[in-house]
């Protein structure tokens, strides 16, 4: 295997200079997938350094990771939807049930086989990722090698000749000390910011009965030092809250748990035949109004939903209703967000977090069960979860700090022997208290908080840091929490929706593809290709057209329109399609050469054809490659794509009809 676990550098522009090196900062599930793909389809020399800081994250993160989980925790979706490759969606079933190392599972889950509807574990997850990353280390090209390398990057520099210098802290073994690494592209995939700290709890955040991170490294630890019978506070009522009574529960807690938010709202539970479908759902009505307030846009989602209910919800539980509808209004939410003043939204998305996280998905029963069913209790086992819906004032040492006091605006205090924080993470990048993104946003100025919705950072359509400046910092890339403002914007994700499995997914195949691309002698780094063009093939070639020099007459750039989009389609396009489904390199590398060698006769007959010369011709033809590549990465990441599985499985996913507007 070309690994090495740890390392570090003396000099760190002499080993740039031999071999070009992508650094990620972060080896969660973000840096571990990324770090896949880059190793997957790099076809020159290239060293990829995955840089992570706490140990206990590597290859799963705050989610996954086996740092900040138990076996009781699942992973909030169905087996059959969490391939690591969109391209192969059947990729995690077969590792599942042909090929994973179960002696360290639990006996309930050394004899399972996995389907499409069944919950995994997360730690089964975690290993699917790093099992899959040895795999992609394994079959990589010998000249491109990954280090893993342990250690906290302090601070990010520009070198001025186009790459960057990363500053890290190792406090490990003999490599104990500040090392500095060159990087020619690099990519962020440091995962969530650290937890909100609310004003109310400023007196207890040192206390020894506050858990102020129930995904730290040492959470678990902290969660099984809670007495049996100790009553317990959780602020929020998101999925952290809900994995916090697993928590509880797994430790052996039996007693009194209260879930404090202030609009009170909870996720809902799957139906236990549940699947995943995707509507089609008219353009809500209220997006004609020639002004779009907050009270036009929350009158007329109220009004919409009711309506959507009316026409198309009969015998659709709750559970899945407002997802699905939330889900068909994606492309609304981009044209709502665009019209709106960005204050506006930000308020919005404040006042309503907590609806609209609760509403964009429901629970699996091996999640929700654990927390409703203990909402409503049984004969012999009474009812141990309730729901304060209230706004908390303060929170304070009571009982010579035995105890926590707290106090709520519009009802009797509570003594509790624990709190626990689940209000999410800061999204905040103005504000991080994270030396790293201080340095990214204030000193440096590479990147900028989102702009309209103040959640992440300001990135281009591959996750391009944008600068203070408003242009794109060329080198420096990002994957991961950060793009969940931008996820909002583009996208339109709401909800955990902005940093889930499948949304990560797509960004890190994407991103990688794009570094790539940059570091590749073939591709012409000279032009700007505008972003959204290789969305549709039609598009792309009449950009590549309207970009050659000199131009063509009328009549001969119709002609060339209509060559390039033919071979585009007929040949170009499931060509890099073989490529990108191919399983190993070997086969990659088949067509890849198959590819190069039409890509030459074409060439050829297009500079003949059309008078070109050979240097226009190949820039022609290079820049429909790149096109081409980028449209079929977007569509595998089109998650429509899901329900046209050529596999044992398919027979189990099913996909909605399209239903008229």
């Amino acid at each position: 295997m070309h690994t090495t676990t740890m390392g570090t550098e003396s000099d760190p522009t002499a080993t740039a200079a031999r071999m070009r090196r992508v650094v990620l900062v972060g080896a969660g599930f973000s840096g571990t997938l990324t770090a896949i793909r880059l190793l997957q389809f790099a076809t020159g020399p290239l060293e990829i350094c995955l840089l992570e800081r706490e140990e206990g994250y590597r290859y799963g993160g705050l989610a996954f990771g086996r740092a900040a989980t138990n076996w009781e925790h699942m992973l909030n979706i169905q087996a059959g939807r969490i391939t690591l490759r969109r391209e192969r969606p059947e990729d995690f079933l077969e590792w599942a049930n042909a090929e994973a190392d179960r002696s360290a599972w639990p006996l309930k889950w050394q004899y399972h086989t996995f389907g499409v509807a069944c919950v995994v574990p997360r730690r089964i997850f975690s290993q699917y990722l790093a099992e899959r990353l040895r795999g992609a280390v394994a079959d990589a090209r010998a000249d491109v090698t990954l280090r893993e390398l342990s250690g906290e990057t302090i601070d990010v520099r520009a070198t001025g000749h186009g790459g960057y210098v990363v500053k890290y802290a190792d406090t490990t073994g003999e490599s104990a000390g500040v090392h500095e690494l060159a990087a020619d592209q690099l990519i962020l995939a440091t995962g969530h910011l650290a937890p909100v700290q609310a004003p109310f709890y400023h007196r207890i955040r040192g206390h020894q009965r506050f858990i102020a991170d129930p995904y730290a490294p040492d959470a678990q630890q902290r969660f099984k030092e809670v007495g049996a019978e100790e009553t317990v506070l959780v602020t929020g009522s998101a999925l952290s809250a809900f994995d916090t009574v697993v928590s509880l529960v797994h430790s052996g807690h039996r007693g009194q748990i209260l879930i404090c938010s202030r609009g009170g709202h909870m996720h809902d539970t799957y139906p236990v035949d549940h699947e995943h479908d995707i509507w089609q759902a008219r353009r809500p009505p209220f997006l004609d109004a020639a002004e779009l307030t907050p009270d036009v846009v929350v009158e007329g989602v109220t009004a919409e939903f009711a309506h959507l209910r009316a026409e198309h919800g009969e015998g659709v539980p709750d559970a899945i209703f407002a997802e699905r509808v939330m889900k068909a209004w994606e492309p609304y939410v981009i044209e709502l967000i665009s019209r709106m003043d960005a204050g506006d939204v930000r308020a919005l998305l404040d006042r309503y977090k907590s609806l609209i996280v609760t509403h964009r998905t429901s629970t699996v029963r091996e999640i929700g069960g654990v927390v409703r069913d203990r909402m409503r209790g049984f004969n012999g086992a009474p009812q141990t979860v309730h729901t304060i819906s209230a706004a908390i004032q303060d929170m304070r040492p009571a009982e010579d700090g035995t105890k926590i006091r707290v106090v709520f605006a519009d009802r009797p205090d509570a003594v509790v022997d624990r709190v626990v924080n689940c209000l999410g993470n800061n999204t905040d990048y103005e504000h991080t208290g994270h030396p790293l993104w201080t340095g990214l946003v204030r000193q440096h100025r590479y990147a900028r908080p989102q702009t309209t919705t103040h959640r992440g950072i300001e990135v281009g359509a591959h996750g391009q840091l944008i600068g203070a400046d408003g242009a794109v910092t060329d080198g420096l890339f990002c994957v991961g929490p950060m793009r969940q403002g931008d996820e909002t914007t583009r996208r339109g994700r709401l909800g955990a929706f902005v940093f889930s499995i499948g949304t990560l997914r797509n960004q890190c195949f994407d991103t990688a593809m794009e570094v790539l691309r940059r570091m590749d002698e073939n591709t012409p780094h000279e032009v700007r290709i505008p972003e959204d063009v290789h969305h549709c093939l039609v598009r792309s070639t009449d950009w590549i057209v309207a970009d050659l020099v000199p131009p063509l007459p009328d009549r001969d750039a119709a002609r060339l329109r209509e060559r390039l989009l033919a071979h585009a389609r007929e040949r170009a396009y499931p060509a890099t399609l073989d490529y990108l489904h191919a399983e190993d390199r070997t086969s990659r590398d088949k067509y890849r050469s198959v590819r190069a060698d039409e890509l030459a006769d074409f060439t050829v007959a297009v500079a003949r054809e059309f008078s070109l010369t050979d240097e226009q011709a190949r820039r022609l033809v290079s820049l429909l490659t790149t096109l081409v590549e980028k449209h079929a990465v977007h569509n595998l990441c089109d998650i429509t794509q899901l329900a046209r599985w050529d596999s044992p499985y398919a027979e189990q996913v099913k996909h909605a009809p399209k239903r008229e507007s």
